[in-house]
């Protein structure tokens, strides 16, 4: 596919220039190549749902989050620039202001038309629903190593009393280390908190660094928290988090 094979060669350099968001350096090499296959894939998942669904009948969920800005920017690099990507942003009770300002960085970046609810996210989607009828289906960032995520399909109706609509989980089968090569290699902008030891974001009161990621400095001659992309065992991701029991959109709990 046009979009796949241009993927590894593509430098977006307008990124480079943007204020307030990390852009880090990064050297290519040969372990990128391994993403092609699930790039492709991705790709059909997005574009057989783009047969089922008109644009105004979907939008992406999107936080902030490392997963869901690497969804974020495939669908961007698959719509037609006068096709306005829709968004829902569910503000925590407890936010973090450098998410915060991400957010609202990449509604500029991308031309996102963003909702912007609060509180819980089961009652800001029946919100959502109340206010747009036309919205079927929703782009999710999941990946099958999150909580309640193992067992999903990549199109799948919500259950359980949530709002009536198809789930879209086109990075289902990408790992951890998938989801930083993604970025990285395309030099994209992401929340900064990434570089300062947390691994997963989540509200303030539930996420804290990371601390498998703490390691001594010999520049600084201390120790410091090393950025998420450092984080050698996958499995540790969420080591940072206190799960609160939140009904999630992508699990079982719905």
């Amino acid at each position: 596919m046009k979009l796949a094979s241009q993927f590894w060669h593509k430098v977006c350099g307008h990124y480079r220039t943007s204020r307030g968001l990390h852009i880090p350096p990064v050297e290519k090499s040969e372990s990128n190549d391994q993403l092609r296959d699930k790039l492709e894939h991705t790709e059909e998942v997005i574009k057989r749902a783009m047969t089922l669904y008109k644009p105004n009948e979907m939008m992406l969920s999107f936080n902030g989050g490392k997963d869901c800005t690497v969804l974020l920017d495939i669908l961007a690099r698959m719509t037609p620039p006068s096709m306005p990507l829709g968004a829902v942003y569910v503000k925590s009770a407890n936010p973090f202001e450098e998410l915060e300002k991400f957010v609202d960085d990449s509604v500029q970046r991308y031309g996102l038309q963003l909702r912007r609810y609060e509180g819980v996210l089961k009652v800001a989607f029946e919100q959502l629903i109340a206010e747009d009828s036309q919205v079927k289906a929703i782009f999710l960032g999941c990946r099958r190593s999150d909580p309640e995520s193992c067992n999903l399909y990549e199109l799948e109706p919500t259950n359980n009393g949530w709002p009536a609509m198809m789930r879209i989980f086109p990075l289902l089968e990408w790992s951890y280390h998938d989801i930083w090569s993604y970025l990285r290699s395309n030099n994209l902008p992401y929340c900064c908190l990434y570089d300062q030891g947390y691994t997963s974001l989540g509200d303030r009161s539930s996420t804290r660094v990371n601390p498998s990621l703490l390691a001594y400095d010999e520049k600084l001659d201390k120790m410091t928290y090393r950025p998420a992309y450092e984080l050698e065992d996958e499995r540790l991701e969420r080591f940072n988090r206190d799960e609160h029991g939140q009904a999630s959109v992508s699990g079982s709990k719905q």
